[in-house]
């Protein structure tokens, strides 16, 4: 099973969420990453093979610019960027797509669809 590294971003509501739907998550300040580079985080990602779970654009622009197709990036853009809003974005894509899917592949979620960059 696919595990998610939770970037600092994301709400501990939202964490406590995706626990509670059985997968396996961990937030990166879990992992002694809290307040490093992105490009750290997503090296860790490699190396462990998990799936980073952001808002951080950024991660977008990593993943196409350093490491595509050996992450796996899941960005929320949602506005505004609440706990409630992310929450309704990944139950919605999360009823359509396997967890598995998301690997070593870009996904941008919105309130309206998602969007897998291979």
């Amino acid at each position: 099973m696919i595990q998610l590294l939770v970037d600092e971003n994301v709400p501990v509501s939202v964490v406590e969420w995706l626990k509670n739907k059985g997968l396996n998550v961990r937030r990166v300040s879990e992992v002694g990453l809290k307040g490093v580079e992105n490009g750290e985080i997503a090296r860790y990602a490699i190396k462990n093979d998990v799936v980073i779970l952001t808002l951080d654009t950024d991660f977008a622009h990593i993943y196409h610019d350093v490491f595509r197709h050996s992450l796996g990036i899941i960005v929320v853009k949602v506005k505004p960027p609440t706990a409630i809003n992310i929450i309704e974005a990944l139950d919605k894509t999360l009823r359509k797509i396997k967890l598995d899917e998301f690997d070593k592949k870009l996904t941008i979620i919105t309130k309206r669809k998602a969007r897998m960059i291979v």
